[in-house]
């Protein structure tokens, strides 16, 4: 089976660097255990790249990204030129159609 390679923009580990921050003063252990959480559930996309959930929001259908929800964050990202490319890694209580927008602009 082929592989595809997975690329995080830097949005995106500062997303993955504020989740860790907010989890660790409560607890070290789950800060560490919720980050292994979300690299497993991307490195999924190596072997199914296609596996995530198209979004419904309108407006953010011309730039055909995918969601996986790793509960509570989803993980947003577009298979570009055989490649899984995420953007972001949120919170599901975050405002996502905006902050995918500004993510857009500054490319």
């Amino acid at each position: 089976m082929k592989k595809y390679d997975v690329e995080l923009l830097p949005a995106a580990y500062t997303d993955l660097d504020e989740i860790f921050d907010y989890i660790m003063p409560d607890s070290l252990q789950a800060a560490n255990v919720t980050l292994e959480n979300i690299m497993n559930s991307l490195r999924k996309l190596e072997d199914f790249p296609q596996s995530g959930v198209p979004l419904i929001d309108r407006s953010m259908k011309k730039f055909n990204f995918k969601m996986v929800i790793i509960n509570p964050y989803i993980a947003f990202y577009r298979f570009v030129d055989g490649k899984v490319i995420i953007y972001r890694i949120l919170h599901c209580a975050r405002n996502y159609p905006h902050l995918l927008k500004e993510s857009m602009k500054k490319m």
